[in-house]
């Protein structure tokens, strides 16, 4: 059985798409339609049957696809083990993550690892939770990277508090509070988890409150609420690491800064545990160095900076 027709056959399964296949990995789609239909021929089964715009795997092609995936899986493994005595680390590394700070967290983290092993080709999957850690999920991947995911068996890499912040437009127009009761009066933008409405849970010492503040705009991704928060359309709970350099540039301001939440875990968790190959080990190395205290980070990060306030529009003047 061909190898390369078994990949190409799990890029179009996971993509429902042999032009999506083609596009995203820069195959031609007449390559990867010639290899389907050797696979189907040398198996005589059909893999796909065509819905709509989407191809679906048929009961076949569903079989197939959890061994292709083992086999794939096993020649990167023994791929590693040939070339182990090399001082090259190579392969293919999949790593599955939730994605509420991919670029300005996983990506980074990635770039590190990509600039010290050249040769390992990175796939970086974002899941919801809970496709996450489906048996169908961890089957494809080496290693999970989540925030606060109850696994206990994976490995504590870092942890991190959220806390408030807010634009100074936002504070001149609404003031400044001076204490978890003040946010009564305060807008908040609130992240909106599977299971409802995220609380601004913050604790000082022995004292803890659970706010859930008014709102006009609420979004499933981070990003977007740092957005609104340095749009001065609100206050924004969100984890220090990510809120950095908006504070350096003055785009955004601490609130209540001595009022912070209970620090979240983020951990990794390898799904082969006892196949660990040389690329995975660099790679736990890396992720343990990149969140060791004194590391410095000099790649490209991503910011939301403010280059136009409409709050600071003169009236009568043009924008």
């Amino acid at each position: 059985m061909n190898t390369e027709a078994l990949a190409s056959f799990v890029k179009i399964a996971e993509l429902r798409s042999l032009s999506a296949a083609a596009k995203l990995y820069g195959l031609p789609k007449s390559t990867l339609s010639l290899r389907i239909k050797q696979l189907e021929a040398d198996l005589n089964v059909a893999l796909f049957e065509r819905s709509g715009r989407n191809l679906l795997l048929t009961e076949e092609g569903q079989t197939l696809l959890v061994h292709a995936r083992q086999i794939l899986q096993s020649c990167d493994t023994a791929r590693a083990a040939v070339t182990e005595p090399s001082d090259d680390v190579a392969g293919t590394l999949r790593i599955g993550a939730t994605g509420e700070f991919g670029t300005a967290f996983y990506a980074q983290m990635l770039i590190v690892f990509r600039r010290l092993y050249p040769n390992v080709d990175i796939e970086l999957t974002f899941f919801s939770p809970h496709v996450l850690y489906a048996a169908e999920s961890l089957d494809m991947l080496d290693a999970v990277i989540s925030w606060d995911d109850g696994e206990a068996d994976g490995e504590t890499l870092s942890t991190a508090t959220f806390a408030l912040f807010a634009s100074q437009s936002y504070i001149d127009r609404m003031g400044m509070p001076a204490s978890p009761a003040d946010l009564a009066e305060h807008l908040g933008i609130l992240y909106r988890t599977p299971r409802g409405l995220q609380h601004w849970r913050l604790q000082k010492g022995s004292a803890q409150e659970s706010i859930l503040p008014r709102s006009s705009l609420i979004a499933n991704d981070f990003w977007t609420i740092k957005y609104f928060a340095v749009a001065g359309e609100g206050i924004g709970y969100l984890p220090h690491f990510f809120t950095d350099i908006e504070c350096e540039r003055g785009h955004l301001v601490p609130l209540l800064p001595d009022w912070t939440s209970a620090e979240r875990r983020v951990s990794i968790r390898v799904t082969r545990p006892h196949a660990r190959s040389r690329k995975m080990a660099a790679f736990m190395d890396v992720c343990r160095r990149y969140f060791s205290p004194g590391f410095i980070f000099v790649g490209p990060r991503y910011y939301v900076e403010a280059i136009h306030d409409p709050s600071q529009q003169k009236e009568g003047t043009e924008p």
